[in-house]
């Protein structure tokens, strides 16, 4: 089963981030280390996978070396949570950093790990008490006083960049402590400084995927693309084939132009089993920039595919006879799940019906048409399309209908009007074509379709 990452949306960037940095899995080659190795070799296994962003390669193997090194499980339990900071796997990780804080509770470095991890599961007050206790144990551990310093997001009586600055004086090299200084930053809005952090992560381990990782992600949060993309691509260079950061690119290609690039990584995603529905639509609306027309046709019929639209039953997925409405019935049935996926259906079905049109293919484009207003009645923007396919074919009336529905729910845009002219004009009214301009004119002048 295909593994996905969670990742933060642009609109709760800050939020969310308090609770899972950039969290996800990645897909991975798995990793088949010697049996019975020694702690020291799977820690130095286990950093090494870690470093290089193969997560769940790296928390099973610390699995397998609980199982086959019990006595040392403290380090293994430290090291997934130390994951669950920058990959999220379920519970597994707070589960695992909260026994070893029980196994180990006079480790400070334990017990602040558990501390981060505490609040970044939003459990706030805990995560301070924890913070506290690393102090008072080793008041020279830098994590301790980054996890304090994380605790200062909520309790502003914390001096955040006292402890901060402190924590990155003793241990300027933590992989932990310098993404919480990424962290901090952000969640404080502070992009400046917050760079700066992940940049030093980046100079600490230069050689490694995970700083470049966590900038590259930061970056895209706050819109620098261009350096993203570079950050992205040597992540790449590390673990070829991480699903999640190949996806990204992918995106960040397509939304800075750079479709044939964004192309290939999607071709690349397809052999590894990371396409699906939003790749293949993601790469049609590529290959449409580019000019690959019949390309981009093929794709949004894959995508539609995957959606399940082809199915000869899909329209009456979401169709529930007993309410009074189809659109009650909607709002009684939909969870999140299918409210997105219906938004990204429709959104790919009707760029395909578009295409459709655009490269001429009209009847087809119509009897798509039919099939997607069983799911969407009442879709104006496929009304609309469907009035322009008419005129194509020159079915005026039909067409006029169409229209005409459209100016009755929205009498202010002039494109209806212009489109109306059309049709009046091809039906041989050209005294009602004359009016219809003439309102998109008053449109344009005065804001209304009689110019009052």
């Amino acid at each position: 089963m295909r593994k996905t990452r969670k990742i933060i949306s642009e609109r709760t960037m800050v939020l969310s981030l308090t609770f899972s940095l950039f969290a996800g899995f990645v897909c991975f080659t798995s990793f088949s280390p010697a049996s019975a190795m020694s702690t020291q070799t799977y820690e130095a296994e286990i950093d090494k996978l870690f470093m290089n962003t193969q997560f769940n390669d790296a928390h099973d193997l610390c699995l397998k070396a609980i199982k086959e090194n019990p006595k040392d499980r403290v380090v293994f339990l430290r090291k997934m949570g130390e994951m669950y900071i920058v990959a999220a796997k379920g519970k597994s990780g707070i589960d695992s950093i909260r026994l070893a804080a029980r196994l180990a509770p006079k480790d400070a470095q334990v017990i602040s790990t558990c501390s981060i991890v505490e609040f970044l599961a939003g459990y706030v007050v805990k995560a301070e008490q924890l913070a506290q206790e690393a102090i008072a144990i080793n008041d020279k551990n830098g994590r301790a006083h980054a996890a304090l310093a994380l605790c200062g997001l909520r309790n502003e009586t914390l001096a955040t960049q006292e402890e901060l600055d402190r924590a990155m004086k003793l241990a300027p090299k933590d992989v932990t402590v310098l993404i919480i200084a990424g962290i901090i930053h952000l969640r404080k809005l502070e992009y400046d400084q917050a760079e700066k952090a992940y940049s030093q992560f980046v100079k600490a381990y230069p050689n490694t995927a995970l700083p470049y990782y966590q900038r590259g992600f930061f970056r895209r949060e706050v819109f620098n693309n261009s350096g993203a993309l570079k950050d992205l691509d040597e992540v790449i260079k590390h673990h070829s084939k991480d699903i999640y950061v190949r996806t990204t690119r992918a995106k960040l290609n397509k939304k800075t132009g750079r479709y044939k690039e964004a192309i290939e990584d999607l071709n690349v995603l397809e052999k590894m089993g990371g396409g699906g529905n939003s790749s293949f639509a993601r790469r049609a609306e590529c290959y449409e920039k580019v000019g690959n027309l019949e390309a981009a046709v093929q794709d949004y019929k894959k995508a539609l595919d995957a959606y399940g639209v082809t199915r000869p039953d899909y329209d009456k997925k979401y169709a529930i006879t007993h309410a009074a409405t189809r659109r009650s019935a909607w709002n009684k049935m939909m969870s999140g799940g299918d409210a997105t996926e219906l938004s990204s259906t429709k959104a790919t079905w009707l760029k395909y019906i578009l295409l459709l049109q655009k490269t001429g293919k009209y009847d087809e484009a119509l009897t798509e048409l039919v099939k997607f207003t069983k799911v969407f009645p009442g879709d104006l923007n496929s009304i609309y399309a469907r009035q322009n396919l008419y005129k194509k074919k020159g079915r005026w009336i039909e067409a006029l209908a169409d229209i005409n529905m459209l100016i009755s729910k929205n009498p202010n845009v002039a494109e209806y009007y212009t489109s109306r002219a059309d049709i009046y004009k091809n039906m041989g009214n050209a005294d009602k074509s004359a009016a219809d301009l003439k309102r998109v004119q008053n449109l344009e002048k005065f804001g209304t379709p009689e110019g009052d």
